[in-house]
C-alpha cells in the first residue's frame, strides 16, 4: 500500500484477519473487527484470545463478536459501508475480506493428472505425501490442514524425500502454531478446553509476563505463558502462550514435551535472568504448588 487507510474494517477473526487488524491498529489506523464467533481465533487457548482481544481494544480497535455481516457496499465517494444483520453499520475507508482460506487448485486441471479433490476440496495425501496417483506427491496448503509454513515446507522435504526414496522417520504431530499479531500468541499440544474435555480435571500453571522481571523491563502487559498438565501435575500435555516473543518461547516447551519430560524439567533447569523465559519456571512452580496441595504433603 502507497499509504496507510485512516480507518479499516476487517471481515473474519481466523488468523490472518487478527494479523493484519492488529497490526494496523498499532499503526495507527481505526480498525474494526467483525465475526460471527464471539472471540477470534476460535481454534487457541480463550485465555490467549482473551488477552489478545484486550490489547487489541486497549490500542484503540473495535471487535464486534456474534455479528453476521448482510451487506457490503462503496458508498461512491469515500467509504466502505459494511451492515450487520442486526443492523449496526461500519463506515470506514478499506475494508479486508479475511474470512477463510480455499486451496489454490481451480487452474491446475488436476483431472487430466488423475487427481479428484476430496470433501473439503484439498488433494487427499497417505502418510508418505502421495496422492491416489502413485508418481504425484502434493505437500502444503493444498493438502489441507494444519496450513503452516513451518509444516509446509517439512512436508515438501518429506514429499521429496519420499519420491526419491531418501528414507526419513516419521512426521511428528507435535507442530506449533504462530500467529503474528500483535501480542503474538503461540500453542503447541492441548488447550486447556481439549484437556478438559479429554482427561476432565487438569492442572493449569501461569505467569503473566508484567509478573517476570523482563517484562517488567520490556513493559509488558498482556503476556502470558500458560502449562497445562495432566490431573496429576506431572505430564505436559500443552503450552500456550501469548505476548512478546511467543513463537519462539514455544519451541522450549515443545522440546519438553517431544522429550517426555514432566513438568519438574522447568524448575529443575536454570534459565538466564532477565529472560521471558523464568515465565516457565514460574507456571511449573504453580502446577507443582498444585500437585503438593493436592496430595495433602504440606
Amino acid at each position: 500500500m502507497l499509504y496507510l487507510p485512516k480507518s479499516l474494517t476487517v471481515l473474519g477473526g481466523g488468523v490472518i484477519a487478527s494479523e493484519y487488524a492488529s497490526i494496523f491498529q498499532a499503526l495507527g489506523v481505526k480498525v474494526t473487527m467483525i465475526d460471527r464467533y464471539p472471540l477470534p481465533l476460535g481454534f487457541m487457548d480463550a485465555d490467549l484470545t482473551e488477552k489478545f482481544v484486550h490489547a487489541f481494544q486497549e490500542m484503540g480497535g473495535t471487535w464486534l463478536g456474534e455479528q453476521k455481516v448482510s451487506k457490503v457496499e462503496w458508498d461512491g465517494l469515500s467509504q466502505v459501508v459494511t451492515t450487520c444483520e442486526d443492523g449496526t453499520i461500519v463506515k470506514s475507508s478499506k475494508l479486508l475480506c479475511a474470512a477463510g482460506r480455499e486451496a489454490n487448485v481451480k487452474d491446475l486441471d488436476l483431472a487430466t493428472a488423475g487427481l479428484v479433490l476430496n470433501d473439503h476440496g484439498n488433494i487427499s495425501v497417505d502418510a508418505l505425501l502421495q496422492t491416489q496417483v502413485p508418481h504425484i506427491y502434493a505437500a502444503g496448503d493444498v493438502i489441507g490442514p494444519p496450513s503452516l509454513a513451518s509444516a509446509s515446507m517439512e512436508q515438501g522435504r518429506r514429499a521429496s524425500c519420499n519420491a526419491l526414496g531418501v528414507g526419513v522417520g516419521p512426521m511428528s504431530n507435535m507442530i506449533p502454531t504462530g500467529i503474528y499479531g500483535i501480542p503474538e500468541l503461540s500453542s503447541v499440544g492441548l488447550t486447556e478446553q481439549q484437556a478438559s474435555e479429554k482427561l476432565g480435571q487438569v492442572i493449569i500453571g501461569r505467569a503473566n509476563f508484567e509478573e517476570i522481571s523482563r517484562g517488567q523491563i520490556n513493559g509488558i502487559h498482556d503476556g502470558m505463558l500458560k502449562i497445562i498438565c495432566d490431573p496429576k501435575g506431572e505430564a505436559i500435555l500443552g503450552v500456550q502462550i501469548v505476548g512478546e516473543g511467543a513463537t519462539e518461547l514455544i519451541h522450549i516447551g515443545q522440546m519438553a514435551m517431544l522429550s517426555h519430560s514432566n513438568v519438574d524439567i522447568f524448575v529443575e533447569s536454570i534459565f538466564n535472568f532477565p529472560t521471558l523465559a523464568e515465565a516457565y519456571r514460574v507456571a511449573a512452580l504453580a502446577v507443582i504448588g498444585q500437585r503438593h496441595a493436592l496430595s495433602n504433603k504440606f
